[in-house]
């Protein structure tokens, strides 16, 4: 019976790294560092720099727009529970509200709003509560990203 129970001891160590460690290392998590990794393996340029309240926030570019990535819910500056993407345009004159308006109605990714200079802003969150993403969902949130800024860019008439 010692036997048995020593065999299954050492069964159970050998299962839980191999079912726990491919998924975790293939995760991206809601801290800076995390999030720029995950951005530089899908090809952007980005780097760290801090908000005007002095916390950490992240800036890059997709086909020539810059975007900032913040980020909220985070715990002692560590791990946070979601991320912002967001991007703003000044524009020659300013935008009707019920022209924002029509774009928070017909989109459902993008929520965009206007400055106090009539100028649109348009943000996208992520939940990355828990454990975060897959390299894989975050991606695809990124070129989701993408697309809403471009489809935005066409809205306003960028």
């Amino acid at each position: 019976m010692k036997q048995l129970l020593v065999s299954l001891a050492m069964l159970a160590g050998l299962a839980a790294p191999l079912t726990a460690s491919p998924a975790l290392a293939n995760t991206v998590t809601a801290t800076p560092a995390a999030i720029l990794a995950a951005m530089r393996a899908d090809g952007l340029q980005a780097q760290q720099e801090t908000d005007d309240y002095g916390a950490p926030m992240l800036v890059s570019q997709l086909n020539g727009t810059h975007f900032s990535v913040y980020f909220y819910g985070c715990k002692s500056g560590a791990q946070c529970q979601n991320i912002q993407f967001s991007t703003g345009y000044d524009l020659d004159r300013p935008l009707d509200a019920r022209r924002i308006n029509d774009w928070n109605r017909d989109n459902r990714f993008g929520r965009a709003y206007l400055d106090d200079d009539g100028d649109p802003f348009i943000e996208m969150d992520i939940n990355m509560a828990g454990n975060g993403v897959t390299q894989q969902n975050f991606s695809t949130s990124l070129g989701l990203w993408q697309t809403v800024t471009r489809d935005f860019e066409h809205f306003i008439g960028w």
